[in-house]
């Protein structure tokens, strides 16, 4: 008798606790296109974002989920995902298009319409976190174009003193003074 209570008890923990969520991947980091393992005609990405060298993008991963991409050239055209909201992204030259981007288990999927063009981005990474890939489904009119994008992760960029164009200290807008 006093395992079945035992028991009892252990199912209704369990039962209250509710499932668990898997650990969403971290996007962040420096990617380098790996052209060999891609497959893509341009634009790569819908409306052309990122523009024509889409080789290295830029990914920062906020805490409360906000993916904000930037590719190496073309910087004031960085987009961002926020999945559970819809938001604005740039397309073309000076259009925007609305998306909705929602998790499905560990992928990022987004997907958004601008007049007679439909997007479908899903972003996953490998199970080592080295490899992003990301499948972009672009409909139009004229058709269908589906391209998946191959990138490996880069060495992180090091402190802004060690840059090209290093960064500099602005010791009176300190904000420890205010």
């Amino acid at each position: 008798m006093k395992h079945l209570v035992t028991i009892i008890a252990i199912l209704c923990l369990l039962s209250v606790a509710g499932p668990v969520r898997a650990q969403r991947p971290d996007f962040s980091g420096m990617w380098t296109l790996d052209r060999e393992a891609s497959e893509f005609n341009p634009p790569a990405f819908s409306g052309g974002r990122g523009g024509a060298d889409i080789g290295r993008l830029f990914i920062t991963h906020a805490k409360n989920g906000t993916l904000v991409i930037g590719a190496e050239t073309n910087a004031s055209k960085a987009w961002s995902y926020t999945p559970g909201r819809e938001l604005s992204i740039p397309v073309g030259r000076d259009t925007t298009m609305m998306v909705a981007s929602r998790w499905e288990g560990t992928q990022i999927v987004v997907e958004g319409r601008q007049g007679d063009m439909q997007m479908r981005e899903v972003m996953s990474l490998s199970l080592n976190a080295e490899t992003l890939t990301i499948e972009v489904t672009t409909t139009t009119p004229e058709g269908q174009t589906m391209n998946r994008l191959v990138y490996t992760k880069d060495l992180p960029v090091g402190p802004c003193e060690d840059w090209a164009m290093p960064c500099k200290d602005f010791p009176e807008h300190d904000v420890r003074r205010y």
